[in-house]
């Protein structure tokens, strides 16, 4: 089977901007409850990206440990 190229990672992007967006929303709906003044629009979206991104890098590290061989070992 051959290894997968790039295109696996073609969605991160959007993955990414998604997350910010729902957690920009989810940050307005919480202030809006709560009755503050920006709280939450500011901390949900850091919350959502530094979540996403730690997600990302352990993906990455992982398929960088994998040393392009496909996942079968090396030789």
């Amino acid at each position: 089977m051959p290894t997968p190229g790039p295109l696996r990672y073609a969605g991160l992007g959007i993955q990414l901007a998604v997350t910010i967006l729902v957690c920009v929303l989810l940050g307005q709906w919480l202030d809006r409850k709560m009755g503050t003044d920006g709280v939450f629009i500011i901390l949900a979206p850091l919350l959502g990206f530094g979540g996403r991104l730690y997600s990302l890098l352990r993906k990455l590290s992982k398929a960088a440990n994998d040393g392009g061989t496909g996942g079968k070992g090396g030789a």
